[in-house]
């Protein structure tokens, strides 16, 4: 009998199999075993080898600053980028979301920090596609956002997508690899526990205002939950 593939999800600030996403779901429903790991309270990494169907990286509970991805500050942080990059240089299929695709875009090469006008994006925001990411990202494609740090375009990346406040929203590497600086995989209860945990970004210049963001998220929901769900399918189909 042949084992089950497995998707290798990993999350940070404890969140995990509790919070209901959209890349999980989707990953199960295409019949993959899901292999939960938190390096931030304690997980360790697996060896990277031909169980693995799929890596993807969650966003974060706490953003890390400039100085922590060439500091020791966060261990589990430069153990996920050691993690990321073997998983690429294997040809695993990595997806990361906001903290995710900037720990795979830092392995690449990239840098990671601020917008330069300080801004950030806490809500629903237009991506605007770039020559090569029309088809891949639709036209008034409304995405969750929750940060105010972004990254780089790595070398050897294509970009597909930005906004007016972060140049490099989504990227893609060869044909498996794939950084986004917005979450697709939110749920609509997950950002609803945003909007209460993260007050200090409504602070921030270019955050949203909780009116604005309630009138947005059932449609951005719904269509980046479809895009999502359409995108994972292509990358790995079932398992």
């Amino acid at each position: 009998m042949t084992a089950t593939k497995k998707a290798v999800l990993i999350t940070h600030g404890g969140d995990g199999p509790k919070n209901a996403d959209h890349a999980s779901r989707t990953l199960a429903e295409l019949g993959y075993e899901l292999d939960w790991r938190m390096p931030d309270q304690g997980s360790t990494l697996p060896q990277v080898d031909e169980s693995i169907a799929v890596t993807v990286i969650y966003g974060g509970g706490r953003p890390a600053d400039e100085k922590d991805w060439y500091t020791d500050h966060y261990p589990w942080l430069h153990a996920e980028i050691a993690f990321a990059k073997d998983c690429v240089a294997k040809g695993v299929p990595t997806v990361g979301f906001c903290l995710g695709g900037q720990i795979i875009a830092h392995g690449l090469g990239s840098v990671i920090g601020p917008s330069p006008q300080g801004h950030a994006e806490f809500g629903y925001y237009e991506l605007t596609p770039t020559d090569a990411g029309k088809g891949f990202i639709p036209d008034n494609f409304r995405v969750t956002q929750a940060h105010y740090h972004g990254f780089s375009l790595p070398d050897g990346a294509t970009l597909l997508a930005g906004t007016d406040a972060f140049a490099a929203q989504a990227f893609v590497l060869g044909k498996t690899t794939y950084g986004f600086q917005f979450h697709p995989e939110c749920a609509l209860q997950n950002f609803q526990r945003w909007q209460e945990k993260d007050q200090s970004l409504y602070e921030r210049e270019g955050s949203q205002t909780r009116t604005e963001q309630d009138a947005l998220a059932q449609d951005a929901h719904a269509s980046q939950a479809k895009w999502l769900e359409q995108f994972l399918h292509d990358l790995v189909g079932p398992a």
